[in-house]
């Protein structure tokens, strides 16, 4: 919840919608009692998102969609889809924009929650789009705005970096205290030099996530991080959780494995 209000997609509306539809929705978030989710990706595009084919065409005073979106996180759950489409069957990036479409809309409809490893708090669901009608005022970016909406999803890079380097940073903190209060051959297993170059790896890897995490805020232009350091900043981050999460599970040991500590969630989550 925190990333879908402070970070997430929301920000798009902040920063390229209307002043009307900015007024509308951005109240609400801030208060919390609505969220906005992303659709972005879609059965047959995901990486290559400039190959999405969901339908936007223009009839009178709406604006009407069809298509289906995939690993929408709060699917089903949020309030509004910011639905990245296709305007008038234009190929490549030059046809999409994006427009807000409201979870109540006669013509939406979701897939089953999908059943993930870890990850667990954000249901994630297929949406699927059948003839929904929104007004023109739901229209966030026009087509041909595809640069401007990569620039505001590096906001959400960031919300996700952010996320591996609050999982990488817990798995540290609770690894350095397993290590300091667990005992074996007489003496705290972190005077052995072998947990010692684990935990300084760790350090080191999530030090330089925040720090990298940091420069793209540091750096933005306008509020808008650049494509390049918060891309640097999430992939870095990614893999270092993945494996700070994984060397914490082997100081811990069996207990790391058990359901009894959180340290299992924190490998799966990563």
């Amino acid at each position: 919840s925190i990333f879908e209000s402070a970070t997430g997609p929301v920000r798009t509306v902040e920063h390229f919608a209307s002043d009307k539809l900015k007024a509308r929705i951005l109240p609400e978030v801030i208060k919390g009692e609505k969220i906005v989710a992303v659709s972005m990706s879609e059965p047959a595009a995901g990486t290559a998102l400039t190959d999405l084919k969901t339908a936007a065409r223009y009839d009178g005073d709406e604006i009407v969609l069809t298509g289906q979106k995939r690993w929408c996180s709060g699917g089903g759950h949020s309030d509004y889809y910011i639905v990245y489409c296709r305007f008038d069957d234009e190929p490549g990036a030059k046809g999409i924009g994006a427009v807000l479409v409201e979870k109540e809309r006669e013509g939406i409809s979701f897939g089953r929650p999908e059943s993930l490893m870890g990850f667990r708090g954000i249901p994630s669901a297929d949406i699927y789009l059948d003839e929904v009608r929104v007004s023109k005022d739901n229209l966030i970016v026009p087509k041909g705005g595809f640069g401007k909406l990569m620039t505001a999803f590096s906001l959400e890079r960031c919300g996700n970096a952010t996320m591996g380097l609050g999982i990488a940073a817990a798995a540290l903190e609770e690894a350095t205290e397993y290590s300091q209060e667990r005992h074996q051959f007489g003496k705290p297993i972190v005077d052995f030099q072998a947990i010692q170059l684990k935990l300084a790896e760790m350090a080191m890897k999530v030090e330089a996530s925040r720090l990298l995490i940091y420069r793209a805020a540091v750096n933005a232009s306008q509020g808008l991080p650049s494509i390049l350091d918060s891309s640097l900043a999430k992939c870095f981050s990614n893999e270092m959780v993945v494996e700070v999460a994984s060397k914490g599970l082997q100081i811990m040991g069996g207990y790391g494995y058990s359901k009894e500590y959180r340290m299992e969630q924190r490998v799966r989550d990563s």
